[in-house]
């Protein structure tokens, strides 16, 4: 989670309000270092193993273990660069509060609440089939924005951990609006 001011280019809020705006990215657990090192292990390991089945006469296994490698090569990539894509924007801005979320493939939609009517609060999904004594209830809760019936899901991709502190920060955003 990233609290950060509006770039003067941003087309939801103008220039004369006072706006305030949460951005929230997926967790990505590997550096574009790290990511380069693993496929590099995965395709060092590849060779090694089609140079062993080469020496044992199974050439045609070379060309199966160089596709495996591609595809998994491929399949990575797009998944690494689709979560860089990803991202929710929360911005505040009299009389409404705007949620910006970009999908993976860098599509952009735009949703907008009014301040005045807004809450948020975090419910735990499925609770009639959940266990009294479940020690990961947490890990199922979601994270909503509620407004005259209109029902959002916030961070759906963030870790559980995460998930009060955006509730608190987004909290303290709409509150904060008329003192802006």
């Amino acid at each position: 989670m990233q609290m950060e001011n509006p770039p003067q280019t941003e087309p939801v809020a103008s220039k004369s309000d006072h706006s305030r705006v949460i951005t929230l990215w997926p967790y990505c657990s590997l550096s574009a270092r790290a990511a380069i090192m693993l496929m590099a292990g995965i395709a060092i390991a590849g060779f090694a193993m089609s140079l062993v089945f080469f020496m044992l006469g199974a050439w045609p296994v070379v060309g199966f273990v160089g596709l495996e490698i591609g595809l998994v090569f491929l399949v990575f990539r797009h998944h690494y660069h689709g979560t860089k894509r990803r991202y929710e924007r929360i911005i505040t801005a009299d009389p409404s509060l705007y949620i910006e979320r970009a999908d993976a493939k860098g599509r952009v939609a735009v949703e907008s609440l009014p301040l005045s009517w807004l809450k948020v609060h975090m419910e735990a999904t499925d609770k009639e089939s959940l266990p009294n004594d479940d020690p990961y209830l947490l890990t199922r809760q979601k994270l909503f924005i509620t407004s005259r019936g209109r029902k959002i899901e916030i961070g759906g991709f963030l870790p559980y951990q995460e998930k009060p502190a955006v509730a608190e920060a987004l909290t303290k955003m709409i509150e904060s609006r008329g003192q802006a």
